[in-house]
This record gives C-alpha cells, sequence and structure tokens, in this order.
C-alpha cells in the first residue's frame, strides 16, 4: 500500500517538502546562515525542476531510456529512487547547517545539473538546443550554487575539505541512486555506464 501511494503521489510529496522549505526560507530569511539560505532556496528550483523533467513538458526518463536502450523497472520506481536522492543531498542537509560539506554538496547539484542537460543536447544528438530539465537547471539551480559558494568562500564559511568531503558525498549518493535503478531494470551497470560511452562517441548502444 504504502509503494503504490509513493508511487503515485511522489513528486505531490517532494513538492510539499521542498515548498515547506523555502517558505520557511523566506520567513527565516534574516537569522539563517548564508549557506542554509542557498540550500533553502535550491529546495524550491529542485521542485520546479522535477516538474519540468516529469511533466511540463517532461519526458527526460523517456530519453534516457530512449537514447540508452534502457527500460526501467517502472517510471514511479525511478521518481521514487530521485526523490529520495533529493531527500539525501539537499532536504537533509537544510536541516544540519553546522555541517557546511553537506550544504556545499546541495550547491553542488546545481552545477551538475545544468552540466548534464546541456550536454545531453550534444551527447544524444538532440534536434532542438533543449532537454527537460534544462531551463530550471541553467536559469535557477545554477546561478544559487554560483552564488551560495561564492558569498560562502569570500566569508570564509567553506574550506578545502568541504569541498572535497561535498564533492565524495554527492558522487557516493549519485551513483547507489542510478546503479539501484539500472540493475533493478535488470540491465547490468557497467552496459548502462558503456552506452553513455557509445553514445558520446556517436556509436550505437547495446540493445537491451
Amino acid at each position: 500500500m504504502t509503494m503504490k501511494f509513493l508511487a503515485r503521489y511522489n513528486l505531490y510529496i517532494f513538492t510539499a517538502i521542498g515548498l515547506a522549505i523555502g517558505i520557511y526560507t523566506l520567513i527565516a530569511w534574516p537569522s539563517m546562515p548564508v549557506l542554509q539560505r542557498a540550500t533553502g532556496l535550491m529546495s524550491l528550483a529542485v521542485v520546479l525542476h522535477l516538474w519540468e523533467e516529469g511533466r511540463f513538458p517532461g519526458g527526460f526518463t523517456d530519453l534516457i531510456a530512449n537514447k540508452l536502450n534502457f527500460t526501467a523497472k517502472s517510471r514511479h520506481f525511478g521518481e521514487i529512487v530521485t526523490g529520495i536522492l533529493v531527500i539525501v543531498v539537499l532536504f537533509i542537509p537544510f536541516f544540519f547547517p553546522q555541517i557546511v560539506f553537506m550544504q556545499v554538496a546541495a550547491l553542488y547539484l546545481g552545477f551538475l545539473e545544468a552540466f548534464a542537460h546541456v550536454a545531453a543536447i550534444g551527447i544524444f544528438r538532440l534536434k532542438k538546443p533543449y532537454s527537460p530539465g534544462m531551463l530550471t537547471a541553467v536559469v535557477l539551480m545554477l546561478p544559487i550554487a554560483i552564488t551560495g559558494i561564492v558569498i560562502g568562500s569570500q566569508q570564509g564559511l567553506i574550506d578545502g575539505l568541504d569541498y572535497l568531503w561535498a564533492g565524495l558525498y554527492l558522487i557516493l549518493a549519485l551513483a547507489i541512486a542510478q546503479f539501484t535503478v539500472v540493475r533493478s531494470s535488470g540491465m547490468p551497470y557497467s552496459e548502462f555506464l558503456g552506452n553513455i560511452a557509445k553514445n558520446i562517441k556517436g556509436t550505437p548502444p547495446t540493445v537491451q
């Protein structure tokens, strides 16, 4: 019952959480640390990003599936895993502003998403200069990430190890989420990565 409920309403649940964090950020803005402010704003941006990717106009999941010959266990399963990733990388860090590397990891997500969506145009040889999710990634997430990290650095809130641990934290979370979705479909993870490489080279991917 729980899985069916999450499968049907997962995006609405994550939207409610993101909006709550965003509203709280705006209310508590004067007393909130800079990096926590940026993480709160990123929560709002990610909510809009998920809607752009999956609903309006949507189609990012289908794009990945078609271009990599990858058939997910179910669309909803992938959305649930993505939601859990957002909770781990973004929502949880918001409530622990004293753990700086987690705040930085949340902001790194803005750089990663902007790069991934712009790169998808060339990798998948899209006819239009747009991939679903690119607008919110470039216009909202990237500026928040840049501003948060620049101000945090200028104020001496971030040191070298924070940057390192943030990168490792984000990479690990992404790898686990991606591996879970890919393996649930029955495709070997190595084959999935190989198909990405083949798309970059312009060669046909392996058929699942």
